[in-house]
């Protein structure tokens, strides 16, 4: 039988499992590899030969058309299906990427991944932890009550957005809000990715009074105002055109201070 040609043949394939998964095996193979990773060189060594040996196409194909194999034994489905659903399993996989979503350079690595190449925008603006600290349910109730809980656009309310909260928008796609700050122009300006997040196309916009603007959309608006090439439109288009809104419906301003909103709470 040629070499590898053992894992196709289904008794082969289940005997050599059951051998392997034997406690006197797996805690002599725990021991070894325990020993092993205990030596960075040899870990970073083992590490790039695995990452070498899987890009390679005819590795790839070959893994490809067996796990094809693989995948067409019913018992094997059974089994695949039963241990994704054991609790303990979950709990672990849950806990790992848990884990790696937390980690600060796994969070770059992905994030430039996602992007195609470096871009600091989506680095800096993309996490939550990077929010405002007053972007919350107070700022969000000043925001609701100051522009009469209905959209900017269309005056539609929660009940037209299928009963879900409407978008608060920061109308320069920052949340964290205070955007930067030019010393030479003395003015604040934040940087709008009129790209794609494979390939960003930055450009700094200058803002017109405060920075913290946030408008009402329903769900299809807050998708509509990221831009649409077949009718022209940009992300940098629709904030002119809202900031301009903003100026116009709502006075320059699009939210109450906490004194004022006290002071509405209070003559309820």
């Amino acid at each position: 039988m040629p070499k590898g040609d053992g894992w196709k043949d289904l008794d082969v394939r289940d005997k050599m499992i059951k051998a392997m998964n034997t406690p006197e095996i797996k805690t002599k193979q725990s021991e070894t590899m325990r020993e092993f990773w205990k030596d960075p060189e040899k870990r970073e060594q083992m590490i790039n030969a695995q990452t070498i040996a899987q890009n390679k196409p005819e590795n790839k194909i070959k893994k490809s058309e067996t796990m094809k194999e693989i995948w067409k034994d019913t018992k094997y489905q059974e089994n695949h299906k039963k241990l994704m659903n054991d609790p303990d399993v979950k709990t672990k996989q849950k806990e790992i990427r848990k884990k790696s979503m937390n980690d600060p350079d796994e969070k770059i690595k992905r994030r430039e991944k996602y992007v195609g190449g470096f871009c600091i925008q989506n680095i800096i603006y993309s996490d939550k932890k990077d929010y405002c600290d007053v972007w919350g349910p107070p700022l969000w109730e000043r925001i609701d009550e100051y522009q009469g809980y209905k959209s900017i656009l269309s005056g539609r309310t929660k009940k037209d957005n299928g009963g879900r909260e409407l978008t608060r928008h920061h109308l320069y796609w920052q949340e964290k809000a205070c955007c930067g700050y030019d010393e030479d122009t003395k003015g604040y300006y934040a940087m709008i990715n009129l790209g794609t997040r494979c390939k960003p196309n930055m450009h700094k916009h200058y803002i017109k009074g405060s920075p913290n603007k946030f408008v009402l959309l329903t769900s299809d608006e807050h998708c509509m105002i990221a831009g649409n090439k077949k009718l022209g439109t940009t992300k940098l288009s629709w904030i002119i055109y809202l900031e301009n809104l903003v100026e116009t419906k709502l006075g320059g301003k699009t939210f109450y201070t906490e004194e004022e909103y006290n002071k509405i709470k209070e003559a309820r």
